[in-house]
């Protein structure tokens, strides 16, 4: 991210806020002109008085957002940080070919696993996954025409979503939460995007999504740092336990995607998943188109 891109994301990050330059210094402690040379582009300014932890603070970072600015802060774009290949031979990178191989992989694993992109829209899922969740097709069938329409939130959020089912009513606030404070720690180096912005708009839509923004804006003042934990479900025919685990997968020309599992966490989950393995067999789907030139 270079310096004109970091000063956009730190003018998001105010303006998410709702506060002007001077609330924002008032709030950090980094003089108004600073911040204003911050998002005109000046990197000199963020080396002066431990300014970049000010605004960190300032914003009320998570410690996995801070660990994000930081690193947007420091000019080194995603691809800068990967080594160089020693050999002469440059290697054009395929998406579609590179998505296929992905696919593949996945499609074996007997576990439920989708892979996403750093604004959280689903890429790729395999069937386990489909089936695991069993997302209402009324989800599926416009999807492609509606922004972010692969997006995880909007399968968290959106009153047709069946994830207060899957997850049991009475978790659904909590794991809710815990959903919306990975997705603001995983975009957080896109926020400057206009297809942020889009997605933003569309998520904040109350007609829409009644209740996200209310964890959106709650996640601003929260002291709480964790963002992952055991999804349980109670009841005779479920009781189930289980736990969604995220990693890096790739570092692509059109930026990173991760990886999310769904391990069990009690034999009778592991069994569950085992007859979904056995019942739908290998296979996998693609969803969000990728690249997709529509992020920028």
């Amino acid at each position: 991210m270079n310096r004109f891109e970091f000063g956009s994301l730190v003018a998001s990050l105010r303006e998410d806020m709702r506060w002007t330059q001077m609330e924002l210094a008032e709030k950090s402690g980094v003089d108004v002109s600073a911040i204003s040379n911050i998002e005109r582009g000046a990197r000199k300014t963020l080396l002066k008085d431990n300014m970049l932890v000010k605004l960190a603070d300032g914003f009320q970072l998570t410690s996995m957002e801070r660990q994000e600015f930081l690193f947007a802060a420091s000019g080194v774009t995603e691809l800068e940080a990967v080594r160089k290949e020693n050999s002469r031979e440059k290697k054009q990178f395929d998406p579609q070919a590179f998505l296929k191989e992905i696919g593949e992989h996945i499609a074996c694993i007997t576990l439920p696993v989708l892979v996403t992109d750093a604004f959280c829209d689903i890429l790729i899922a395999n069937h386990c996954l489909i089936d695991f969740y069993g997302t209402p097709s009324a989800l599926l069938t416009n999807a492609d025409h509606i922004v972010g329409g692969y997006n995880l939130m909007r399968y968290i959020f959106d009153p047709l979503s069946n994830f207060p089912e899957i997850i049991g009513e009475d978790r659904f606030e909590r794991l809710a939460w815990i959903n919306v404070h990975y997705f603001r720690r995983r975009t957080l180096r896109v926020r400057s995007k206009p297809y942020f912005s889009s997605l933003m708009n569309e998520l904040l839509n109350n007609k829409k999504y009644p209740s996200f923004e209310r964890y959106w804006r709650r996640m601003m003042f929260e002291d709480y740092d964790d963002f992952t934990t055991p999804i349980k479900r109670s009841g005779p025919e479920y009781d189930h336990s289980f736990v969604a685990v995220e990693s890096l997968l790739a570092l692509t020309p059109y930026g990173e995607l991760y990886l999310h599992q769904i391990l069990p966490l009690n034999k009778k989950t592991a069994k569950r998943i085992e007859g979904i393995t056995n019942k739908v067999g290998e296979g996998y789907a693609l969803f969000a188109p990728f690249p997709d030139k529509n992020k920028k």
